[in-house]
């Protein structure tokens, strides 16, 4: 069984790694290819600072939704798993225990 927990929390997918990874990649690369267009244009005081930062900020969302899919996978991976182990148990044998009864004490069958 602990095999299995440790399986499920560490489950990935790929297209999560890949927006993951393009996305701090692309992110940096574009936000610093902006930039350095832009100071190419213009003198540092007339910059458009947007360019550069919506670039990154971009790369930054697609980064986390990446690692927001791998965690909702390993959450239901381990959703999963607890549905699972519960249903089992749910269906072991219960052992009959001896039914005791308050009337045998007022009767003279004890």
């Amino acid at each position: 069984m602990e095999d299995q927990i440790n399986a499920a929390e560490k489950s990935k997918s790929i297209f999560a790694e890949i927006c993951q990874w393009s996305g701090a990649v692309f992110g940096i690369l574009f936000g610093i290819g902006f930039l350095l267009a832009e100071v190419e244009k213009n003198d540092l005081k007339s910059l458009q600072w947007w360019k550069p930062i919506t670039a990154l900020v971009a790369g930054a969302a697609v980064s986390a939704h990446g690692s927001n899919v791998v965690n909702n996978k390993r959450t239901a991976e381990l959703t999963a798993l607890l549905v699972r182990s519960t249903n089992s148990a749910s269906e072991l044998p219960i052992a009959k225990s001896p039914e005791y009864s308050d009337l045998l004490e007022d009767s003279d069958n004890q």
